[in-house]
């Protein structure tokens, strides 16, 4: 059995980072030897695992990845940018794992601040479990 195919499955939220501040929510997918990021607009990304490298830089804090296959290259950020849109309830209908759906926003600074401290939490979380997952593929 190959490293590929060894591989469990993960879906988490998170953000196709568009130049140096657009952000596109929507979900990235390993399964089935695949990996694909899926946001509002369909399909942005998708390649076999073995073709793909993922590299987590230093400066993403555990909370994004970038990832390139076949001369496509994509950044992903596991923590909702600044003023990023939610992940659309119908991207997050298959998704489990505690923690990981979409929160509820407030209007309050203080209810944002924790918000945000919140998604910083998740975002580690879900960084460190895909690190786990792509671990080889640098």
């Amino acid at each position: 059995m190959s490293d590929v195919e060894k591989m469990t499955e993960l879906r988490t939220p998170a953000w196709l980072m568009i130049g140096m501040t657009g952000s596109a929510p929507g979900v990235l997918e390993l399964a089935g030897g695949r990996i694909a990021f899926t946001g509002e607009e369909g399909r942005a990304f998708e390649a076999a695992v073995g073709d793909v490298t993922a590299k987590f830089p230093w400066y993403y804090f555990g909370g994004g990845c970038k990832l390139a296959a076949g001369g496509q290259a994509i950044r992903v950020s596991f923590v909702r940018p600044n003023g990023g849109a939610d992940v659309p309830g119908q991207l997050l209908a298959r998704t489990a794992g505690e923690g990981l759906g979409a929160v509820a926003g407030g209007a309050a600074a203080l209810l944002t601040a924790g918000r945000k401290v919140r998604d910083i939490g998740e975002g580690r979380k879900a960084g460190k479990a895909w690190r786990a997952a792509l671990a080889g593929r640098g």
